[in-house]
């Protein structure tokens, strides 16, 4: 079947902004900041309600400072993000898709607020049909409905879609949306170059298999319980020692 729709994540895909919801997250923790290592590993690409839920369970975050570092951290996120400059290279990317006839939506585990203030920096606002937030679902990334609802309001088939995604969160949703996936690891490889060679995989009929997920940084990964299938379907690959 041929694709139809191209669903962007916007954090690590569109804009490099790990970094930024890293630092803005432990100013508002304070003294219930995390490592860099714990983001990376535990909580990057989840919401910051299911981040401060987590804290809570695992360094004892009153549940009461809850609502007051979840404004503080989406305030210090945007003046961060104010900074963002236009993309000439997404925004060439993003144009000729839409030349070719693509439908292009966003699907972000951010605030609608932040979603659009990076879009409109970026200078890409303009060439999305659709943009979804974790304000527009009741079950964010890992759970697929991000990707149900927007491939269900663009009348798209998950085998009329492809996701391009980078965190085990999002691989796991993508994966569990039923979709093609096109897995990057920063947004300098989201060029049109690689999703064309990807839609042409598509086109000729390629398996699709869950992308493994690869990092020069992380070498060994184990699981405490359990028999990883949660990982595996991430994207994990796995070595019995």
């Amino acid at each position: 079947m041929i694709t139809k729709l191209i669903i962007f994540d916007l954090d690590g895909v569109l804009v490099e902004a790990k970094n930024i919801h890293y630092e803005a997250l432990n100013k508002a923790l304070g003294e219930y900041a995390i490592s860099w290592n714990e983001h990376l590993s535990t909580y990057d690409g989840l919401k910051t309600s299911q981040k401060l839920d987590m804290l809570t369970k695992a360094k004892g975050l009153p549940i009461e400072d809850h609502d007051r570092i979840w404004e503080a951290k989406q305030q210090i996120t945007l003046q961060m993000l104010d900074k963002l400059q236009p993309s000439a290279e997404l925004k060439s990317v993003m144009s000729t898709l839409v030349q070719e006839g693509y439908k292009l939506a966003v699907a972000s585990n951010s605030i609608r607020k932040t979603v659009i203030t990076v879009l409109a920096k970026l200078d890409i606002v303009g060439y999305m049909d659709l943009i979804i937030s974790n304000e527009d679902v009741l079950n964010s990334k890992p759970h697929p409905e991000m990707y149900w609802s927007t491939m269900s309001k663009m009348k798209c088939l998950p085998e009329e879609t492809l996701i391009v995604e980078d965190s085990p969160y999002g691989l796991l949703a993508a994966a569990r949306s039923k979709s093609y996936i096109l897995r990057v690891k920063n947004p300098q490889e989201v060029t049109y170059n690689n999703i064309s060679n990807k839609l042409n995989e598509i086109k000729m009929g390629k398996q699709q298999n869950t992308p493994a997920w690869r990092d020069e940084t992380l070498n060994v990964l184990i699981p405490m319980a359990g028999a990883g299938s949660r990982f595996e379907k991430a994207g994990y690959t796995f070595l019995n020692l």
